[in-house]
């Protein structure tokens, strides 16, 4: 996983909050339909800059945020300040929450984020060790296909920042993506940044395979535009999402 710089935690929120944002409000109603009457507490695993956490605390809910960036959890405490939510600086696979919490997700591919099945298998139990019995957790991925597409790189700018996102080829399973781009203040002066984020492919399969290991009881597997309906084939699918059981 990589750590990100404040300038591109900046970036993050000026470019990719659409994603989180519209996700933020898929996972609040899947989680009002599959658990009516549950505690409002959520357990958000890889939370970034706190965009869906911050959704989840206007309807409510206790927070509990965790994410590798000390970056990243200091824009998080800006967003969420106000609220009593706990944010830890601590990678998805080695943490501990102050008490269980009926609700778990991650947003934005941390599945392939976190790197070799190994380590997912890891997330997968700690997150499983931080959920309440028969709690539900979600999270998205992508898929063979996603990562193995070629796409042309993005640019994203506006007046006071700027961004190019470009994959780099396919090595083995892994795929990195390089963000590199500045931020301008009023008088001209620019901050350059840049990050790499490694992205490992893993099969659906084995990743549910893994869910099972860890304790989780598969719901469905479905497309991230409609939560609530699995799908036949998800790696026909370049990014699906995993709905789970904790028993």
């Amino acid at each position: 996983m990589a750590e990100y710089v404040d300038a591109f935690a900046t970036a993050y929120d000026r470019f990719w909050a659409p994603y989180p944002q519209r996700m933020g409000e898929a996972w609040l109603r899947l989680h009002e339909r599959v658990a009516p009457g549950a505690e409002r507490s959520l357990l958000d695993v890889g939370c970034g800059t706190g965009i869906v956490a911050a959704r989840f605390a206007a309807a409510g809910y206790r927070i509990v945020g965790v994410d590798i960036s000390a970056a990243m959890i200091a824009r998080a405490r800006e967003r969420l300040a106000g609220t009593d939510a706990v944010l830890l600086t601590a990678d998805a696979t080695d943490f501990e929450v102050p008490r269980p919490c009926a609700f778990a997700l991650s947003t934005y591919d941390i599945v392939n984020h976190v790197g070799e099945i190994d380590r997912v298998r890891a997330y997968l139990r700690r997150v499983h060790a931080a959920v309440a019995p028969g709690g539900w957790f979600g999270f998205d991925m992508s898929t063979l296909r996603g990562l193995r597409a070629d796409v042309p790189p993005v640019t994203r700018e506006d007046g006071a920042a700027s961004v190019v996102a470009a994959r780099g080829p396919l090595d083995g399973d892994r795929r990195p993506l390089h963000i590199t781009g500045e931020l301008r203040t009023d008088d001209g002066e620019a901050t350059p940044f840049t990050t790499t984020i490694t992205n490992t492919a893993h099969r659906v399969a084995d990743v549910l395979a893994a869910l099972a290991d860890a304790g989780w009881v598969t719901s469905h597997v479905a497309a991230i535009d409609d939560l609530l309906t699995g799908v036949p084939d998800p790696e026909a699918l370049p990014r699906v999402a995993v709905v789970a059981r904790r028993d």
